[in-house]
């Protein structure tokens, strides 16, 4: 959406015109519910909130009183017609979620009430809130961080426990402490380094210069651990990718369908039915996953599923855990041999004997694995390997228990007290900053330093710190991260 034209400066934050407004949208999920919540902020908050809310016998309510709920009569302004009865909660700045005067409006749920609502809302001189835009108002504000405010948008999308506890301590500043404090140290060094330059006729002292070198390697040592811990993040944010492969028909969807509990998968007894994958997040107890079926790894007959194989391919090589998946009800073949070859050399690799309610073709010796010829070839399945019907449902709770021992192994738990960064946008800015950071270490280390180009390269460095908290942030960067909310939040 086009952003106004024209704005301000406040707090070193340049604020568009649009803030301006006063905003409003329905805050809670659409459905069926008990009851809905609509939200409006800006300055004119009370005022239009005043225009569509009446008190016991048409009296006019007062909303100058912060935090005090009071029951009353919804009525669009136009058509004069009550709505509903409602309970409306004034919020006064800065006592806020966007620090702005804000008026909550509790109405039944359902479609109908709530559209109802706020489009009398809307009537009364509020404009449609766009996607994201309370916390977006939330941080211009500065109630929030741009770090804190990513963490929002993971709030919600969190699929289970885990991920909720890593956007939870990310709301709460762990992550926003933790750069603030390298911010700082970059600041320091800075302010080291230029105290000197202000004298350019005295020669920088050999151990304010040594100072000035631990200073600023310190800040690269802190700044690169930090960004060191973006897989583990990413991985506790958005889920640990686990791709389901083998052949054709050995049960690959079915199983998908199994791990998520519900039919997501189109199931076949035609082989090839999958020409594409596809992925579905799942919580596996307290583990994010984001589950992938895959096309069939054989010959191709179209291109197509050439493509799709390819695919297939490509989501292994960068997959961090792997399930290959053989069908115990027929024997052991080539393209079995295939499977297991291409994804030897995975990080992590489980491996699945489906159709464990149908008698079994080969068998897996404890300890030794199975070795059958196939067209005078080796084929090795190394143990463990878990029996599974995906048909039955039987062996699927073996599986989650390995799935979540994958993951223990990785380091992946969940959130532990030391700060992790979760997002690109963080690791990139991290990334930056080191990339600074080092080449002041490196002209620090030479036979004469150059003051002023250390000062420049620290002075870039503290301005990607800067840019990851959104002390420092264009437009564009905005509107890319608020889109993703959804409307109301």
């Amino acid at each position: 959406m086009a952003r106004a034209v024209g704005g301000r400066i406040w707090y070193g934050a340049w604020v568009p015109a649009y803030v301006e407004d006063t905003i409003a949208a329905v805050a809670t999920a659409p459905g069926v519910g008990a009851i809905a919540v609509l939200r409006v902020s800006g300055r004119e908050a009370r005022t239009i909130a005043s225009r569509v809310v009446r008190g016991r016998r048409g009296s006019k309510l007062d909303l100058k009183e912060s935090h005090r709920a009071r029951v009353a009569d919804l009525v669009d302004p136009i058509t004069g017609e009550t709505v509903d009865e409602v309970l409306v909660l004034p919020m006064l700045a800065p006592r806020s979620y966007t620090g702005e005067d804000t008026v909550e409006i509790h109405c039944h749920g359902g479609s109908q009430v709530p559209r109802l609502a706020l489009r009398a809302i809307l009537h009364a001189g509020a404009r449609a809130a766009r996607a994201g835009e309370f916390t977006e108002r939330a941080f211009l504000n500065g109630r929030l961080d741009l770090c804190q405010a990513e963490a929002v948008a993971d709030l919600i999308g969190a699929a289970n426990e885990t991920a909720a506890a890593v956007a939870r301590s990310q709301l709460g500043g762990l992550l926003s402490t933790e750069v603030s404090g390298l911010r700082e140290a970059v600041l320091d060094a800075r302010a080291l380094c230029e105290a000197h330059l202000d004298f350019p006729e005295d020669d920088l002292p050999p151990a304010a210069l040594a100072d000035l070198r631990s200073a600023v390697a310190d800040a690269r040592l802190r700044t690169a651990s930090l960004a060191s811990t973006y897989d583990r993040g990413r991985l506790l944010r958005d889920g640990i990718r686990t791709v389901l492969v083998g052949k054709p028909n050995v049960g690959k969807s079915s199983l998908l369908n199994a791990l998520l509990g519900r039919e997501r998968a189109l199931v076949s007894e035609e082989p090839g039915t999958t020409r594409d994958f596809l992925e579905e997040p799942a919580a596996i107890g307290d583990v994010a996953v984001l589950l992938c079926d895959t096309a069939g790894m054989r010959p191709a007959s179209d291109r197509v599923e050439t493509a799709g194989i390819d695919r297939t391919r490509e989501l292994v090589n960068a997959a961090d855990l792997v399930m290959v998946v053989l069908d115990g009800s027929r024997p052991l073949d080539e393209l079995d041999a295939q499977v297991l070859s291409e994804t030897e050399a995975s990080t992590a690799r489980i491996l699945l004997r489906n159709k464990s309610d149908l008698p079994p073709a080969w068998e897996a010796s404890d300890g030794a694995g199975v070795r059958r010829r196939v067209n005078g070839g080796d084929v090795a399945v190394s143990p463990p390997i878990i029996d599974v019907s995906a048909l039955a449902g039987t062996g699927i709770p073996v599986l989650c228990e390995a799935i979540r021992d994958a993951v223990a192994r990785g380091g992946l738990e969940g959130p532990r007290e030391r700060p992790v960064v979760t997002h690109e946008r963080q690791h990139a800015a991290l990334g930056e900053a080191i990339g600074f950071l080092a080449g002041a270490e490196d002209l620090l280390t030479g036979p004469e330093a150059e003051l002023e180009i250390v000062a420049l390269h620290l002075q870039h460095a503290s301005s990607a710190l800067e840019a990851l908290l959104g002390l420092a942030s264009d437009e564009e960067i905005l509107d890319r991260i608020f889109r993703r909310f959804c409307i109301g939040k």
